[in-house]
């Protein structure tokens, strides 16, 4: 597979993609671990809690429409228009609905001191959508470079309120300050970086073509969403905070992995396979081309931090999380199933078949809400591992689509994940005997510190082995400036 002339240009948007990645992670998660030392486990398991229902909520809210603004052949003033004032609808509906149902929803999980984390968390389905179309836009035209800037701010927003509220003994306000004033920068910046104001127009065609389109991505949103935290929505209901705290401290570990190593190229997925859904050729090698990379970076930093697990918590988050060391083991046996469902997803959106989406979407979601439910009496360790192994059961159907939809067959995705897959397993069993040797011996620092280098030296020695082409193949990203890209109808991001 060669590529030193792709059609669709890839390496911008990736390098300002990961770039945002990179420094909004490391910003984020360095808060995460002072305000996790300084608040604790039951303030942490009340606001996951809170925010666990928003965040079931935000993809119907949205309901597709910045995927469909992404997605769609042209795009008009007009058409920008009608989507912001169709987006910022529906936030302000879910909103209302929200503080409504907040004294019900705490009922439910026998917590009356979360409706009032609920009711101020609400606020997000309103602030969200003031920036999304913006977005929207940026990506559309592949700017991700502000983008990057506009996470970064908000990344910075949000640690400037939320260490200063916990050292003042706020408790939990402290967490809810803090992805608030994040929800307000974001949204804020995306008018800064993108000089458009949406005019009071609208589009009743336009508004029902978006729907038909995003419904589908925003209902399959939020079946991802139960999908993906299913033992969060159990563990809530039947063992309270302190489980929920374990499991979201664990997720949001793997959550700065899969930020710095795979939501680069998740980003640019839609937009960049979008403009090649109707050449399949091109497609495929585009697709091969985005697996192979994000394969190659993700697969050593899951099993890596799978390895390592046990010092990583406790050096990152200190006494009484050592259960979280749990989820990290669990979460990190996901990542080929992660790494495949989400990418396939990203191809099929981007051909247009957004109801196949959802269709797969929800065959997940039954099959982990049982399969949570059935393992509950075992506690939330076990209702984690049905949810990996449901992601590898349901891998043949999205196989199944994405040869339907993109032409592209099972040979070809395992032969692009083949050489990160054997390397990072590899890679893993050596870390794995010697944290086992030394960790009763030597201080968390000096295990991770031994342990991480030789993990990346291995990895790589045992990579290049399989593909010493690779380098080539990365150098040939590198002279953006003569990445060509195919031509798409599309709005100026300016007036």
């Amino acid at each position: 597979m060669s590529l030193t002339a792709p059609r669709v240009g890839v390496a911008v948007p990736l390098a300002w993609s990961t770039l945002s990645s990179l420094g909004t992670q490391a910003l984020s998660f360095l808060t995460f671990a002072i305000l996790a030392r300084l608040l604790g486990a039951s303030a942490f398991g009340l606001v996951a809690l809170a925010a666990l229902v928003v965040d079931l909520l935000q993809a119907a809210s949205n309901a597709g429409i910045s995927e469909a603004v992404v997605q769609r052949p042209s795009l008009t003033e007009k058409d920008a228009d009608t989507a912001f004032w169709l987006n910022l609808g529906s936030g302000v509906v879910f909103c209302a609905l929200t503080v409504a149902l907040a004294p019900t929803i705490a009922g439910l999980f026998d917590h009356q001191e979360l409706t009032p984390l609920i009711m101020v968390l609400a606020g997000i389905f309103v602030i969200t959508p003031l920036g999304a179309i913006h977005t929207a836009r940026m990506a559309r035209s592949l700017t991700f470079r502000a983008i990057a800037g506009r996470n970064l701010a908000a990344a910075l927003a949000g640690t400037a309120v939320g260490i200063p509220l916990a050292l003042g003994g706020y408790g939990a306000w402290a967490l809810v300050g803090q992805r608030i004033a994040t929800a307000l920068i974001l949204a804020a910046s995306g008018w800064a970086c993108l000089r458009w104001i949406p005019r009071c127009q609208f589009d009743r065609v336009a508004a029902a073509q978006m729907l038909r389109f995003g419904s589908w991505i925003g209902v399959a949103g939020t079946l991802n969403q139960i999908n993906i935290r299913s033992a969060e929505i159990i563990s809530g209901g039947l063992l309270g905070p302190l489980p929920v705290a374990f499991i979201r401290a664990g997720s949001r570990i793997v959550e700065v992995l899969n930020q710095v190593t795979y939501m680069p190229f998740q980003q640019i997925a839609v937009p960049v396979l979008a403009r090649s859904a109707d050449d399949l050729a091109v497609l495929r090698d585009t697709f091969q081309r985005l697996s192979r990379l994000s394969a190659f970076v993700m697969f050593p930093a899951f099993l890596g931090t799978l390895a390592l697990a046990g010092p990583i918590v406790q050096l990152v988050l200190g006494r009484g999380w050592e259960a979280v060391a749990d989820a990290v083991r669990i979460f990190g046996c996901a990542v080929v199933a992660s790494q495949m469902n989400n990418l396939m997803v990203a191809t099929i959106t981007a051909c247009g078949a957004s109801r196949r989406v959802l269709s797969w979407t929800t065959a997940q979601i039954a099959l982990g809400l049982l399969a949570a439910v059935a393992a509950a009496p075992w506690g939330w360790q076990a209702m984690l591992m049905t949810g990996v192994a449901r992601g590898y059961l349901i891998l043949p159907y999205g196989l199944h689509l994405l040869k339907r939809h993109a032409g592209i067959g099972a040979r070809e995705v395992l032969a692009s994940l083949r050489p990160a897959l054997t390397s990072g397993l590899s890679m893993a069993a050596i870390v794995l005997a010697g944290v086992f040797a030394t960790e009763p011996h030597l201080p968390s620092i000096l295990v991770v510190g031994i342990w991480l280098p030789i993990g990346v030296l291995s990895y790589l020695c045992a990579y290049l082995w399989q593909d010493p082409d690779l380098i080539r193949q990365v150098c040939a990203l590198l002279p953006w400036r003569r990445t060509a890209s195919a031509p798409v109808a599309r709005a100026s991001p300016e007036r």
